[in-house]
């Protein structure tokens, strides 16, 4: 054994492991290529813990020997730092050479170049000082005695984990030299790649430390402007280091940098990164600062920032806004000239005038604006813009300046938000005493003038209806939670008159004039408003009672749109305000409680018709939506869901509406042929036979497994109808899946996906099923009770045991036998009663025996 085997043994993988981790090199799993070989991701078992990793299976253009894949591997081995990838271990057999590493969630610090939302100004230092302490500690640690020349530094190879922390990886090209000869030149062909090389190796075919800095220089005028360090401009390349130069010392870096990006910036901050990043791409590299200078300089530059941050902030938690905070916003690139919108409306002609906004009136033209959509095209200074229809929110001067303090929330707050379902703001008008907003035009209005509305919202079928509340909820639960590293914001005034609908009946947010900051490193979830503001009759009880404001707050209200939605009328019409002054939201809660909560379903999809059109609702869907939206109107906070639950039931309401039962039925002349007459019989349990059949499919013949029912042996209709409603509602990877069912004369059929291996209780005493399959048997199982366990409705399996572990092919497992199963009540009470205690002997929980519940 070679002393490299000797020393690193314990990193060797065998290679079976990392095709099982990897879905044997699976097409879906590939996640990045380059010239040294391609790169996977999976999940690999490793010290009983599965952890998520990327394999680097190397090949490729270039030749990388074994030499060169030691080198790495002993490299990476030695090299432990917080900003540098870690290694997991790697593979030497059969002529694979395989690097395994960390998987880091976030992907490349390329991908985020062009977008300043995902990745705003802030953060985008935290990486780049995170990166610059990893080549200091490459180059430099005196902890070993060896230093590293990294020789491709680019923003493709910066990776970034799920807290957006900086990895420094691809050590491909990287050359070791003794530590005492660190500040040295090593002789060596020029590598690396175009547009961030440095050009004295170049020329020289020298390379050193300082080569390291000028392609880091590179990756910081790449995070700086938003542009990739070469773009290709007509079948040419065009390299950002001269465009950057020229700029800088032109003295009009600002063309360059993305408007969205610009605005968020503080300018001492800016001063002293870019003065950082020039530093780096100087011809000598006796003029390019050493490591440590750069660090302190994106240090100091990250203080500036979080300074200005922390004043901005200040300024927003009393909720004033004035025109004094935005001295020194950059949003030159959204303003528009009063004369020309007086022009484009004919000095607001009524034939403009659309309706009435927030503080003020709406009209639709044609202007030109600000298109951000195309600023990655790597144009050099003129920033883009194009005509469009839009709609143009005069905002009226009133005397306690509600107005005012709208128009700059809704300028701050638009112009952080890039969203498919939050309207676009095009640009603004700020010359006093005019004040207007300009929007993206939404061609079929606000969602308040398709409700109560004769022949409006008849036209929308109950699967419409569900798309638009995902829409609304989608918007909902990016400005709550996925605006990365920015504030979350709390919107305020959800409401069926601020859901916006467009040509396709796609739902955007807007109306932004109420809303509130949250600051994503604030302590406390619950912000202390110094006054309740929103609309009476969607507005959460507990934050008019209490003042309290959580992004809870906008749950409610959205909940009372789901059955604004649900009912097709406005939570303030009068068939409720007559019963309830609070509206809509109390009705509903006597109705859940009586039962009768049915009753208020907008009458146009109960006619006959609706179902004979496919318009009307089918019925899982319509319980699924129902349940969601009254966990939206809980009266206390806690008891709200977050929006992300609130997808992803409204997703379920979806599939069952898009996939009825009804389209599950199969004939039972259908499954005696598939079975040629119940010839191959391949299990028996409780409740009747299993026989192994065979159908057409896009793919092919496709074998099924088919339960046929014995009523002799004691399940009713009750059981196999409730079998049939868990396996069509509960759809998971680790759940056995439902093909059809046949319910005709006496026979009860359910036809499932056929599991090749059979049951776990027929392998249990096999050394051929390895400690490791049993352990992601054992994972497998518990990830599909979890499923089952955690949703609005819980459901209880009752008899879970080894001949009900079904495996397939790849030895995934699937979870069968659902006829003793049961669904949760609706009042989540932790334990309820069941009348005769069931299941497999020395499967069931004692207490239970004992206490039937």
């Amino acid at each position: 054994m070679s002393s490299f085997d000797n020393k690193f043994n314990h990193l060797k993988l065998p290679l079976i492991d990392i095709q099982t981790a990897t879905n044997s090199f699976a097409h879906e799993n590939l996640i990045r290529r380059g010239g040294f070989g391609y790169i996977y991701q999976g999940q690999l078992l490793t010290s009983g813990n599965l952890i998520d990793i990327a394999a680097r299976k190397l090949g490729g253009k270039l030749r990388y020997g074994i030499p060169e894949f030691q080198t790495e591997i002993m490299m990476l081995a030695s090299l432990k730092h917080q900003n540098v990838v870690s290694i997991v271990g790697f593979c030497h057999e059969d002529e694979e050479k395989i690097i395994i590493y960390n998987y880091e969630a976030k992907g490349s610090l390329e991908q985020y170049l062009s977008d300043p939302v995902t990745l705003p100004w802030t953060q985008r230092l935290h990486i780049c000082l995170g990166i610059a302490r990893a080549l200091s500690y490459i180059h430099y640690d005196e902890g070993r005695d060896f230093s590293v020349i990294h020789r491709d530094i680019k923003s493709y190879k910066i990776l970034l984990d799920v807290n957006w922390e900086a990895k420094l990886s691809g050590f491909e090209l990287s050359r070791m030299q003794p530590a005492a000869r660190r500040q040295g030149l090593v002789l060596d062909r020029p590598c690396g790649t175009p547009g961030y090389v440095d050009p004295a190796y170049e020329a020289s075919a020298t390379v050193n430390h300082k080569s390291d800095v000028y392609s880091l220089g590179m990756v910081l005028f790449e995070v700086l402007t938003g542009r990739k360090a070469c773009i290709d401009e007509e079948g040419k390349p065009v390299f950002l280091a001269r465009l950057a130069r020229s700029h800088y010392e032109n003295g009009n870096l600002d063309d360059i940098i993305h408007p969205d990006l610009h605005k968020q910036m503080d300018q001492g901050s800016l001063k002293k990164f870019s003065e950082a990043a020039y530093c780096c791409l100087k011809d000598q590299r006796s003029q390019r600062p050493n490591i440590d200078q750069l660090i302190f300089a994106l240090d100091q530059a990250l203080k500036l920032q979080l300074a200005h941050e922390a004043s901005e902030h200040s300024t927003l938690a009393v909720e004033s806004t004035s025109s004094d905070y935005w001295k020194g916003k950059h949003l030159e690139h959204l303003r528009i000239g009063f004369d020309v919108i007086k022009s484009a409306t004919e000095n607001f002609a009524e034939k403009y005038f659309i309706g009435k906004g927030g503080y003020g009136w709406v009209y639709k033209a044609e202007l030109e604006h600000f298109d951000s959509s195309v600023m990655e095209d790597g144009k050099e200074s003129k920033l883009p813009r194009r005509r469009s229809t839009v709609a143009i929110k005069y905002i009226l001067n009133r005397e306690d300046k509600h107005g005012e303090q709208g128009f700059f929330k809704e300028i701050d707050t638009l112009s952080s938000c890039k969203h498919p379902n939050i309207v676009c703001l095009l640009g603004f008008c700020y010359e006093p005493p005019h004040m207007i907003l300009v929007y993206e035009h939404v061609s079929k209005g606000s969602l308040d003038n398709h409700l109560g509305s004769e022949g409006k919202m008849t036209n929308l079928s109950w699967e419409q209806r569900i798309k638009i509340c995902i829409d609304i909820a989608l918007g909902l639960d990016y400005i709550h939670t996925t605006m990365e590293n920015k504030q979350k914001i709390i919107h305020r005034d959800i409401k069926s008159d601020n859901i916006l609908l467009g040509e396709n009946w796609e739902a955007k947010i807007a109306d932004f004039g109420l809303s509130i900051f949250h600051p994503v490193d604030h302590k406390a979830s619950t912000i202390n408003a110094t006054k309740v503001a929103g609309t009476q009759v969607y507005l959460d009880p507990e934050y008019e009672r209490t003042g309290k404001l959580k992004k809870e707050s906008d749950v409610y209200s959205f909940g009372v749109v789901l059955f604004e939605i649900l009912s097709g009328r406005l939570a303030y019409d009068l068939v409720y305000t007559n019963e309830n002054e609070k509206g809509l939201a109390p009705i509903v809660r006597q109705h859940f409680e009586k039962g009768t909560i049915k009753e208020i379903v907008d009458p146009s999809l109960k006619e006959e018709n609706a179902f004979t059109l496919g318009k009307g609702p089918n019925q899982d869907s319509l319980n699924t939506y129902i349940i969601i939206g009254q966990r939206c109107l809980a009266k206390k906070q806690a008891e709200r869901p977050t929006m992300k639950a609130v997808i992803k039931e409204l997703v379920k309401a979806l599939n069952f509406q898009e996939t009825h039962k009804d389209s599950l039925h199969i004939s039972f002349e259908d499954i005696r042929l598939a079975t040629q007459n119940f010839k191959n019989q391949i299990g028996v349990g409780g409740f009747g036979k299993v026989y192994k059949g065979e159908i057409l499919s896009v793919n092919g013949p496709t074998p099924i497994a088919i339960k046929r029912h014995d009523k002799t042996h004691g399940q009713g209709e009750k059981e196999f109808l409730s079998e049939l409603e868990i396996l069509f509602e509960y759809k998971h990877q680790n759940i056995i899946g439902l093909i059809g069912y046949c319910n005709e004369i006496n026979e009860q059929i359910l036809v499932y996906e056929y599991a090749s291996n059979g049951s776990l209780d027929r392998h249990l005493n096999d050394a051929t099923l390895t400690w490791t399959q049993r352990l992601k048997i054992s994972i497998d199982a518990a990830i599909a009770l979890d499923f089952l366990h955690g949703g609005v409705s819980p459901v209880i399996h009752r008899d879970i045991k080894s001949s009900n572990i079904l495996l397939n092919g790849d030895w995934k497992t699937k979870i069968s036998d659902f006829g003793l199963s049961v669904i949760a009540p609706l009042n989540n009470e932790i334990d309820f009663v069941v009348d005769d205690a069931c299941g497999t002997p020395g499967y069931v929980d004692p207490v239970y025996n004992k206490q039937g519940f």
